[in-house]
């Protein structure tokens, strides 16, 4: 039997995610001196004892975090907390800050839709604006 499992070995056994085992263990246990996380039997079985408990409850949680490479448990809009409140912020999950927002836009407030004929660009900065709405005022 195997003397000293790592946090991501037994986060895949339990079926949860690396970052869930290391918080736990973060609130739980002292930090290692040598700053690696190396778990003997005891602190192991410790592990899967807590994840164990909280299986049914997983269960009934959403999957994975649809960006790629995230392995958090997805919130709203198939997002986790993290991405869901940047695009919240921003209107996009990748943390494209600046006017990408606006640029993302396709219709003005009004619901004109933004066209080559129906959009005024500014040459000095790039905005735009509705025609339709402009020639309404």
């Amino acid at each position: 039997m195997k003397s000293l499992w790592t946090p991501t070995e037994l986060a895949a056994e339990v079926g949860v995610s690396r970052a869930a085992v290391y918080a736990w263990l973060r609130a739980t246990f002292p930090r290692p001196v040598d700053g690696r996380w190396l778990l003997d039997a005891g602190m192991a079985a410790r592990v899967r004892e807590r994840f164990a408990a909280t299986a049914l409850v997983r269960e009934h949680e959403s999957g994975p975090c649809s960006v790629d490479g995230c392995d958090r448990v997805a919130k709203g809009r198939g997002l986790c907390k993290m991405r869901y409140d940047r695009w919240y912020r921003t209107g996009s999950a990748d943390g494209v800050g600046g006017g990408a927002h606006q640029r993302a836009k396709t219709h003005c407030p009004h619901g004109h839709e933004y066209t080559p004929k129906n959009t005024v660009v500014y040459p000095s900065d790039g905005r735009r604006r509705c025609r339709a709405c402009r020639e309404g005022r």
